[in-house]
């Protein structure tokens, strides 16, 4: 029996972060409707969300909050660390209205998220293939404050694949990385920052450093490989 009143799905989730590793899959799965696969890991953590998709040999560390998303899908492999902390205001919220958005995580097979960010999910955020959001401190920013109409909005944010983004990131509502693009530490990057891939972008605002040579062997890992 899959619960639907929100409050008790909040509750359900928060008694499942203390629960052990079967008891918490019953809750997850069989309560919550959240669609775990066997061969997947979730730690003690806080998720409540509409709908949880966890693939094959995915991950979610513990002490991770993941809440009022749509929609949080980890493909085969992807991971999400320890202390990560992923915040969205749904829908039926008071914030946003008549805006057309999607609040959802979206991380492509073997995408990473390390440990101690910052996410905010009220768009869509969507992380290609092996991209890597590494390092510690960094953030995803999909809502920002019109100080002049003081009216909220909100833009997706899209990383490519095999993107690495370095520690201590920001990145701004409208984001688009390019694949096989690096990103150095302290960066912030926004809307416009970033065009073409296999480039290396830096600095406040960030810009393209330079071009980087297509056989970078991170461009090409897949499942398996050592980082």
């Amino acid at each position: 029996m899959i619960v639907r009143h929100a409050r008790t799905r909040t509750v359900l989730a928060a008694i499942a972060v203390v629960l052990p590793g079967s008891l918490r899959g019953v809750v997850h799965r069989r309560l919550l409707g959240y669609e775990i696969d066997p061969e997947a890991r979730v730690g003690h953590a806080f998720i409540d969300v509409d709908r949880l998709r966890v693939g094959a040999g995915a991950s979610i560390g513990s002490l991770t909050a993941i809440r009022g998303c749509e929609d949080v899908e980890l493909g085969p492999e992807a991971t999400i660390g320890p202390l990560v902390w992923v915040n969205a205001v749904r829908k039926s919220g008071r914030y946003f209205v008549g805006q057309e958005r999607h609040p959802a995580l979206i991380m492509g097979r073997g995408a990473l998220i390390s440990s101690l960010h910052m996410i905010d999910a009220c768009d869509e955020i969507r992380m290609g293939d092996f991209a890597d959001f590494g390092g510690f401190g960094s953030q995803i920013l999909t809502h920002s404050l019109d100080l002049v109409k003081m009216r909220q909005s909100t833009t997706p944010v899209t990383i490519g694949h095999h993107v690495m983004i370095g520690t201590s990131v920001v990145l701004l509502p409208g984001t688009d990385i390019p694949e096989c693009s690096i990103v150095a530490a302290g960066s912030v990057v926004s809307a416009n920052s970033t065009h073409e891939s296999h480039h290396l972008y830096s600095g406040v605002p960030a810009q393209a450093e330079r071009r980087l040579s297509p056989r970078i062997k991170f461009f090409h890992h897949a499942v398996g490989d050592v980082l």
